[in-house]
């Protein structure tokens, strides 16, 4: 029997709308407002630019003509371990824009080269020297998207929230390569619009975060201005302007499984189930996700394979706490997304007493 899971974002948002207090909820737009007017209206602010050229060839060779147009900016401070402190060594991006991508070059200067600390790791892992760029693309001072590659070509990827959390399970499509140069290492990225999302308005400004890790000194530098004290990372991002005319992006993606089986019996002659000596079996399903617009999307799974799912590790526990495990299916993550953040919404919606 094939069954049926739809996971609705809206059913979701209409069952918490439906049990939050009015007032809880009007208490928690008045906090957020709050916390917008404390953005350091200092903050740097770059001004990106549509691709005059061909597009790069992401290789890790900055040698691409784009690269000789478009801002280049630098002045990073540090934020760890001296918050605002010039830092050891520079470092210089420069991102651009089409319908369909957002390039980023970034080079990092390092007198020592080398020093550089270049290990190989899994996706997600954290290892050796790294640099990366978050987008805050709806400005909301709420969620970021990190794309971060370490200087042996390693790429994590997170969803940041406030005060300073992430989400590693986020995996999005996007394409990052590294290089070396005499004094300095470079990286190359190209992020498809489709795995962000932002505004239907024709002129944007996003939030921007670009930072570097050197991990011999145990360094991180920061084009905006970071601080432990403030409400939360994101409020402290700069701002990128200059996006024009971007494209509705079409959100279709689609992965579908199947599975088949073939047992092999002994002939038994006269039993209905052992006949022809061979018993077929299958099964299919799939996962999607459709955009319906700019800030609504819906996940849908159908008959979804549980085998397919990552297993949980093993772990000895010795302590009085209960072992926690991530949840791995992708539309149950999906969906446990939605629910922590509303439910640290109406949580937080709760003043004082």
């Amino acid at each position: 029997m094939i069954k049926f899971r739809i996971l609705l974002a809206a059913g979701i948002c209409l069952f918490f709308v439906s049990g939050t207090d009015l007032s809880a909820s009007t208490f928690y737009e008045e906090l957020q407002d709050t916390l917008r007017a404390s953005h350091d209206p200092k903050q740097p602010v770059y001004t990106t630019s549509r691709l005059s050229t061909v597009r790069p060839v992401i290789d890790g060779k900055l040698d691409d003509e784009c690269w000789k147009t478009g801002r280049w900016a630098g002045d990073f401070h540090q934020y760890i371990p001296n918050e605002g402190a010039a830092p050891t060594w520079p470092t210089f991006f420069n991102i651009q824009y089409d319908d369909k991508y957002i390039y980023a070059a970034i080079r990092a200067f390092d007198g020592e080269p080398g020093k550089m600390q270049r290990y190989s790791g899994l996706r997600d892992e954290f290892s050796g020297d790294m640099v990366g760029v978050n987008f805050d693309s709806y400005h909301s001072f709420k969620t970021g998207f990190e794309f971060t590659i370490s200087s042996w070509g390693q790429k994590v990827d997170l969803i940041l929230f406030n005060p300073e959390n992430w989400d590693m399970n986020w995996n999005a499509v996007w394409n990052g390569k590294t290089g070396m140069e005499d004094s300095a290492w470079v990286a190359e990225i190209e992020i498809p619009l489709s795995q962000l999302r932002y505004s239907k308005e024709d002129e944007q400004v996003w939030g921007l975060h670009v930072w570097r890790w050197i991990n011999r000194l145990q360094e991180e530098s920061d084009w905006e201005y970071q601080t432990k004290t403030g409400p939360g990372v994101i409020y402290n991002f700069g701002e990128m302007r200059g996006i024009k005319g971007l494209k509705k992006s079409q959100r279709l993606e689609i992965m579908p499984y199947s599975l088949g089986e073939l047992e092999t019996i002994k002939k038994v002659p006269g039993n209905p189930f052992a006949e022809k000596g061979r018993n077929w079996s299958g099964n299919a399903g799939l996962d999607a996700k459709i955009g319906i617009s700019s800030n609504f999307t819906v996940d849908l799974t159908l008959n979804p394979d549980f085998g397919q799912v990552e297993s949980d590790p093993s772990v000895m526990n010795l302590t009085a706490f209960e072992t926690f495990y991530e949840e791995k299916d992708l539309s149950s993550w999906k969906a446990s997304q939605f629910l922590i953040i509303n439910l640290t919404i109406k949580a937080s919606s709760i003043p004082d007493a």
